[in-house]
């Protein structure tokens, strides 16, 4: 049983996909043959040769993809007004072999905690994509003309039916999509995911992109303060919590596993991970948040949510 999956990344961040690799190699012994693809953004000889060493280690395959490599295969005739390298996990049938037709995407912000044994088998035969839904107001889903009662996901982990991607065309329509937005699509490729494959969507149990908000608010605090008018059920986030099959680090008020005072509560799961990868020697980078920023993560940290939150629409109404 062979496991395709996909990263993204520039230098900055390679040693964030090779953690996670790490920690999905630990957790997938399962599967007879686990191949990486990794698009990749001028990362350097020497962090290829580690990733290529941890691939190595565990008998698994890496291959890089340049974006370079992309952009020959597609004629994106919308002028300076996009960046490849924000869209690039869009092109995946370009990038990719005919004979891949499905795959699983992995943002490198990540680690990769169980078995994705169940998520491989999920039956998307009839769907573009499957993913968790993420917490976005009704502006965000206006904003690239998506109906509000549509269900929205985060592009941090996504299930992509590659075939079906080839049948339907669906990289032309991502670039009409992007082109009528005159390459401005809000929150980019997330944004035009949605824009564009809305109405074939699997949507996944929460456990399967565990976002940091699980962690550090309620269900009713996400609802309230990202304006919902419904989400996952209580129990399902209790379970992502407890049992997360793919803890994504998005920064939200604890900053990220590798920055100095980090709060995340599963932090040292990226320190696991790190601690037998070839970047075991790295140190921790500084907070380069705005004060702005550190402000509200400082108010939601320390006091209750209500307080936190009648402070910043105060400030900032």
């Amino acid at each position: 049983m062979t496991l395709h999956v996909v990263y993204s990344s520039d230098n900055n961040y390679a040693q964030h996909v090779g953690v996670s690799m790490v920690s999905l190699f630990e957790n997938n012994k399962e599967f007879d043959h686990i191949h990486v693809y990794l698009i990749q953004n001028a990362v350097s000889l020497d962090n290829k040769s580690k990733l290529e060493e941890v691939c190595k280690k565990y008998k698994r395959t890496i291959t890089f993809i340049g974006f370079d490599e992309i952009s020959a295969k597609l004629n994106l005739n919308i002028g300076n007004t996009i960046s490849l390298n924000a869209y690039a996990r869009l092109f995946l049938t370009s990038a990719l072999e005919n004979t891949i037709d499905k795959i699983i995407y992995f943002d490198c912000d990540s680690i990769i905690n169980g078995s994705l044994h169940e998520l491989w088998h999920t039956d998307i035969s009839d769907h573009y994509v499957a993913g968790v839904c993420d917490t976005v107001s009704d502006n965000t889903k206006i904003k690239i003309n998506m109906h509000i009662d549509r269900q929205y996901i985060n592009s941090g982990m996504l299930l992509i039916n590659l075939k079906k991607w080839r049948e339907d065309e669906i990289e032309r329509r991502f670039i009409e999509f992007i082109s009528a937005h005159h390459g401005q699509v809000f929150h980019h490729d997330q944004g035009t995911i949605n824009g564009v494959l809305n109405d074939k969507f699997v949507i996944l149990h929460p456990k399967y992109n565990a976002m940091t908000t699980y962690f550090t608010m309620s269900r009713n605090e996400i609802i309230q303060y990202y304006g919902l008018r419904y989400y996952y059920s209580e129990a399902e986030l209790v379970e992502a919590v407890n049992n997360p099959v793919f803890i994504h680090y998005t920064p939200a008020f604890v900053n990220r596993p590798w920055i100095k005072g980090c709060k995340h509560p599963l932090a040292a799961r990226y320190h696991d991970y790190l601690k037998i990868s070839p970047w075991k020697e790295s140190e921790l980078g500084e907070d380069k948040r705005k004060v702005g920023e550190k402000f509200v993560a400082y108010l939601y940290n320390h006091f209750p949510f209500p307080v936190a939150r009648g402070i910043c629409n105060l400030i900032f109404k």
